[in-house]
């Protein structure tokens, strides 16, 4: 008998903490839950914590038309992907909701581990009755440098931005305002990205805003952009001996592009139009963001003699393409090389100058006087 109540003790204890912990991760306070929850008709945001590193969980989620016959307006279903322990992870999504009726709507979330329900959470919101906010978003422009934001106050008002770089989704990039105001005239805000993007991919840009009063209601908005490398030549110089131009970067494409120096002799009385080319060289910019400047060189083979050139800075990108031109005239007062450079010895007469500068006849005669002398001698010795 004795043996029979242990045994049903232990059952008893086997299966109560099993119960407890399944409750316990549906509830949220699991090692992974859904901590932040948001959604308009438009888009949603969604973000979730794990006390332990978690890899490939599930995010469902449903956009409910509230009321007496609650129905699903839409529904995604995505991976969370791998994420490490103990760091918050923003996960967003957009609606294509054609024709959306104006009332209640009801965003409903859950966090799955291979269709076992982690955690979940609800949003409700009220699409077409913004009257009670008392901001508005006027426009809205992502681009590869940043996201800027034009904002209309409807009264005078505290609030809070938060941008969002988003990509499929992704958020991969955040930063925030806080604490902003507005009283009566539209301001512009605006953020830079502080992450790389690709070259030629499609992101999105978001904004969400949080008004402190009266409701603590939120505004958010959204605009694609494709990321482009990007940079602007803002100052050139040259002469006779060379050129070099300063190039500015401005994206968070790492650019990776070119400049191409072409020098051209300008035929005398003919304009600008008409001219020869004398040389062309082509240089690497070095590697540029948002607000890196380098200065490239770029010395002529030979130095340009008396003229008129015209010159031509092309700035090229990533995939070759053109992105600026500038061009420049060179006037040179440079002589020919072969007038220009003098001798250090010129006006100095050398030994065998003299010789052939001196008397003429003067070297003939010296060696006849030389023989009669040697024959005189000769007839003395006799």
């Amino acid at each position: 008998m004795k043996a029979v109540l242990f045994l049903l003790v232990l059952l008893l204890l086997s299966v109560i903490p099993a119960s407890a912990a399944d409750s316990s991760r549906v509830d949220g306070t699991g090692s992974a839950r859904i901590d932040e929850l948001y959604s308009d008709i438009e888009s949603f945001d969604v973000t979730f914590y794990s006390s332990q590193e978690e890899e490939n969980l599930t995010l469902e989620m449903s956009l409910m038309k509230s009321g007496v016959n609650e129905k699903v307006v839409s529904t995604q279903e995505f991976s969370t992907g791998s994420f490490p322990a103990n760091t918050k992870v923003t996960k967003a999504g957009f609606w294509n909701v054609r024709n959306a009726e104006r009332g209640a709507y009801t965003l409903k979330a859950k966090l799955l581990d291979q269709g076992e329900v982690l955690s979940e959470s609800e949003y409700n919101f009220v699409y077409g009755s913004n009257s009670a906010l008392r901001l508005q978003v006027d426009d809205l422009v992502p681009n590869s440098e940043g996201i800027a934001v034009v904002i209309s106050p409807k009264q005078a008002s505290l609030f809070d931005i938060e941008y969002m770089l988003v990509d499929g989704h992704d958020v991969v990039y955040r930063t925030k305002t806080e604490k902003a105001s507005l009283t009566s005239v539209p301001e512009t805000f605006s953020a830079s990205w502080g992450t790389l993007l690709e070259n030629n991919k499609e992101y999105s840009g978001r904004v969400k805003i949080k008004v402190y009063s009266p409701s603590r209601g939120f505004i958010s908005s959204t605009e694609n952009f494709t990321a482009r490398d990007d940079a602007e030549i803002t100052d050139i110089y040259e002469d006779e001996t060379g050129a070099s131009a300063t190039v500015f970067g401005r994206s968070q494409v790492p650019f990776e592009g070119s400049l191409v120096f072409t020098v051209y002799k300008v035929k005398e009385g003919s304009g600008h139009n008409s001219s020869v080319l004398v040389e062309s060289a082509r240089e690497r910019v070095p590697v540029l963001l948002t607000d890196d400047d380098e200065t490239v060189e770029v010395a002529w083979k030979e130095r340009l003699t008396e003229g008129v050139y015209r010159l031509e800075i092309e700035l090229t990108g990533n995939d070759g393409d053109l992105i600026e031109r500038r061009e420049t005239i060179i006037e040179s007062d440079l002589p020919p090389a072969n007038a220009s450079e003098v001798s250090p010895d010129a006006g100095r007469e050398t030994p065998d100058e003299n010789e052939g500068n001196g008397i003429p006849g003067f070297s003939f005669t010296a060696g006849i006087l030389g023989l009669f002398i040697v024959f005189g001698f000769i007839k003395k010795l006799h």
